[in-house]
C-alpha cells in the first residue's frame, strides 16, 4: 500500500476513534514523516513506538528502522498494524501499556503522547529508558511552553526539571489541529529530548526530591524541606551547606541548585 492510500484509511478510522483515550489519528503524511526524521534512526537502533494507534508514524518508522516495537492499549488498533505490517520483519505490534512498559531497551522512542496521560508518560520514561538516545514526542501546543516554563515562572516545576537534567530540549513544530481526524480542540507540537545524562539513580531521587518540594509552592524552601525532612534543623543545616537562601521559593531555584541540594542530603 503506497503513502496516499495508507493514510487514505487512516482517515477512516475517526469515526471508530475514542475519546476517553484519547485517540486523534494523524492523517497528515509529511507532517508524520517530518517527526519520523527527527528521530535520526539507525539500523543500530531499538525503536519503541508509544501509542501507535492507526499507524501514521509507524508508517515511516517500519521504512527506517531495523527493529522496532509498535504498542498500543487498544487492541483493535494493534489488529490493524499486524495485518498492516504482517510481511515486515522490522515491526512489532504489540497490546501493550504505556504505564507499565519496560523502556530500558530502547534507544529511540517516538509518541504522539495521549494528552491525557502526556506527564506520566514522560516521567515514566525520563526515569527508566537507561540506554536511550533521543525521544521525539507530539503533545498539546501549550504543553511545551509549560515544560520549558523559566525558573521563576507559575509553570516551573519537577517534570521541567527532570527534562533539564536528562536531555537538551529542542524544539521541532507545530501540527494544525486539521491534520487530525478527528481534529482535537488544540494545535499540538513536537518536540525533541537529546539525552546527555544517564545517571538514572540520581534523576530519580532528584525527581522524587523536587516532587516533595514543590507541594506547597508559595511557602519557602526552607519549609518545604523542613516538612520533607521531617526536621526543621536538619532543612536549616541543609540549605546553609548548599548555599541556597531559606526565603526563597521552590521555583525560584533553579537546576544546578537543586542538584546542590540533592548531593548536600546525600
Amino acid at each position: 500500500m503506497n503513502k496516499e492510500q495508507y493514510f487514505e484509511k487512516i482517515a477512516e478510522y475517526k469515526l471508530l476513534a475514542k475519546h476517553e483515550v484519547g485517540q486523534n489519528f494523524l492523517i497528515d503524511a509529511d507532517a508524520a514523516e517530518r517527526i519520523i526524521d527527527l528521530a535520526a534512526i539507525d539500523e543500530t537502533d531499538s525503536v519503541l513506538e508509544i501509542g501507535s494507534g492507526a499507524g501514521s508514524l509507524s508508517f515511516f518508522i517500519e521504512q527506517k528502522a531495523s527493529k522496532a516495537d509498535l504498542i498500543d492499549i487498544d487492541e483493535g488498533l494493534i489488529q490493524k498494524l499486524i495485518e498492516d505490517y504482517k510481511d515486515s520483519k522490522t515491526v512489532n505490534p504489540m497490546v501493550g501499556n504505556a504505564m507499565k512498559w519496560d523502556y530500558a531497551k530502547y534507544t529511540k522512542i517516538i509518541s504522539n503522547l495521549p494528552y491525557y496521560i502526556t506527564s506520566a508518560i514522560l516521567e515514566r520514561v525520563l526515569l527508566n529508558a537507561k540506554n536511550l538516545k533521543i525521544g521525539v514526542f507530539m503533545v498539546q501546543k501549550e504543553v511545551v511552553s509549560r515544560l520549558k516554563a523559566p525558573l521563576g515562572s507559575e509553570d516551573y516545576g519537577p517534570l521541567g526539571l527532570l527534562i533539564q537534567y536528562r536531555a537538551d530540549f529542542v524544539k521541532g513544530f507545530n501540527v494544525p489541529r486539521t491534520s487530525f481526524a478527528p481534529a482535537p480542540h488544540v494545535d499540538s507540537s513536537v518536540f525533541v529530548l537529546k539525552i546527555k545524562n544517564d545517571d538514572l539513580e540520581e534523576a530519580g531521587k532528584l525527581y522524587q526530591m523536587v516532587s516533595g518540594l514543590f507541594l506547597h509552592k508559595r511557602k519557602t524552601i526552607y519549609n518545604n524541606l523542613s516538612q520533607y525532612l521531617k526536621d526543621p534543623a536538619k532543612a536549616k543545616e541543609t540549605l546553609e551547606n548548599a548555599q541556597i537562601k531559606a526565603n526563597l521559593r521552590p521555583q525560584d531555584i533553579s537546576l544546578d541548585g537543586y542538584l546542590k541540594l540533592l548531593r548536600t542530603l546525600y
